[in-house]
């Protein structure tokens, strides 16, 4: 998971925590949530937060702790309010059910 093919020119575990807000992976960009938790995970010395749909909470916890080996907790449970901002939003707005994640690890994986 810590490959430094990601395109970001920074050394890995270089800042102690990263907080993200990734694009949620849907329509055209499907899976550039996990993209960015990647990165962040390669970046953080010790922790990473990051936002992303509630709906995708068992495939992270699956990912993250199964695949990849690392701790995650659920910190905060929120709805965004997402307003009409591209082309083929359909409705004004739409609440979006998301949690802030907590993905972590043993100090001996640092």
């Amino acid at each position: 998971t810590n490959g430094d093919d990601d395109g970001i020119p920074l050394p890995s575990k270089i800042v102690d925590t990263v907080i993200t807000n990734p694009p949620f992976g849907t329509k055209n960009n499907e899976g550039i949530d996990v993209q960015f938790l990647r990165t962040a995970i390669r970046l953080a010395r010790r922790a990473v937060y990051s936002f992303h749909k509630t709906s995708t909470r068992p495939y992270l916890i699956k990912l993250l702790r199964d695949t990849w080996g690392l701790n995650m907790e659920v910190v905060a449970q929120m709805k965004f309010d997402i307003p009409n901002m591209y082309k083929f939003h359909k409705q004004k707005s739409v609440d979006v059910e998301v949690d802030l994640i907590r993905v972590f690890w043993d100090d001996k994986n640092s």
